[in-house]
């Protein structure tokens, strides 16, 4: 990447979103809705809006499996009171916590790990090495943004490292695959009792996808990789549950449009603000998100589009 993690974090996640959001009120509390998708398979839709006040930045799908030792939890929420909420429906309706798992190192996914902390939470070696290195910044933006739903939160990264392969958790048997493209380690978990892929980030449906760590060449060959594993059922990170290819296509149709945009932006000299200016690209305008998810792409990605770029209007001069 051109710009460094740290730049780029501050950038998108925060100074966007903090100049154009207004304060709000927060609510009082987080309400949970979740949805048994299969047996013994429980999932927590998030809003498909960005971070804002008015969701508390409860915008990532959470999964937890029922196994004889109690959940196994695939994310923890934005917040820690986002993680409280999580973790009480666990202990009264699942009989515990048995572990954790963290998908990737985007906040939204994990700042709420230190409601699980008593029980081992597992991500793969490079998210647990991210998570410690940006913490303080990803939380920062986000007390920027969310305000009062973030009291009380200290990022908690992850204990223990997750390994490809087989792995079973209070008798529940889940497959682990170690993947990359949406982040630097992208962690994709599928149960074996019923077929459920749980994908994170790697796959967004009927949401914009976010760009802060992207490599979108690695990402579209992590997507064929997930079409070539049979499943039951996909939970992507962002959007509905589906049984189809829906996520799938839409989601590397995202990343080829959000490609052939910037290139032909830098390519024909635009500058920055006019490539944001020119909006989404019309064929997913009305995805949740946007249009401040592809400004924000803008933002973190244009530099290194337009050194691309720079042989190239060289010639043409």
């Amino acid at each position: 990447m051109i710009l460094t993690r740290r730049q780029t974090l501050l950038t998108g996640a925060a100074a966007f979103a903090a100049a154009t959001l207004p304060a709000r009120a927060a609510r009082p509390e987080y309400r949970l809705h979740p949805q048994e998708i299969a047996s013994g398979v429980w999932m927590f839709e998030g809003a498909t809006e960005s971070f804002d006040p008015k969701n508390g930045g409860a915008i990532c799908n959470i999964v937890m499996l029922a196994s004889h030792e109690g959940a196994i939890v695939i994310d923890t929420g934005g917040t820690a009171r986002q993680g409280a909420a999580l973790r009480a429906f666990a202990d009264q309706r699942l009989g515990g916590v048995a572990a954790s798992l963290n998908t990737h190192h985007h906040p939204d996914h994990w700042f709420g790990n230190q409601a699980f902390a008593d029980r081992p939470i597992h991500a793969l070696p490079r998210t647990r090495r991210v998570q410690s290195e940006d913490a303080q910044v990803l939380a920062d933006g986000l007390y920027r943004i969310l305000g009062s739903w973030m009291n009380g939160t200290t990022p908690r990264p992850a204990s223990q490292d997750a390994v490809a392969g087989g792995m079973t958790i209070g008798g529940r048997e889940l497959e682990i695959l170690a993947l990359s493209g949406h982040s630097q380690a992208d962690l994709v978990v599928q149960d074996r009792q019923t077929g459920t892929l749980i994908t994170g980030d790697l796959l967004f449906l009927n949401r914009a996808p976010s760009f802060p760590d992207a490599d979108i060449p690695t990402w579209a060959s992590a997507i064929t990789t997930i079409a070539q594993i049979p499943a039951s059922g996909y939970v992507p990170g962002h959007g509905p549950y589906h049984r189809d290819s829906r996520a799938m296509g839409q989601t590397q149709h995202y990343l080829s449009a959000m490609d052939a945009r910037l290139r032909g932006a830098a390519n024909n000299g635009l500058t920055r603000i006019e490539a944001m200016a020119a909006g989404p690209m019309p064929d997913y305008a009305h995805l949740g998100a946007n249009p401040q998810e592809y400004q924000r792409s803008v933002i973190q990605r244009w530099r290194e589009y337009e050194l691309r770029a720079l042989p190239i209007l060289g010639q043409a001069g």
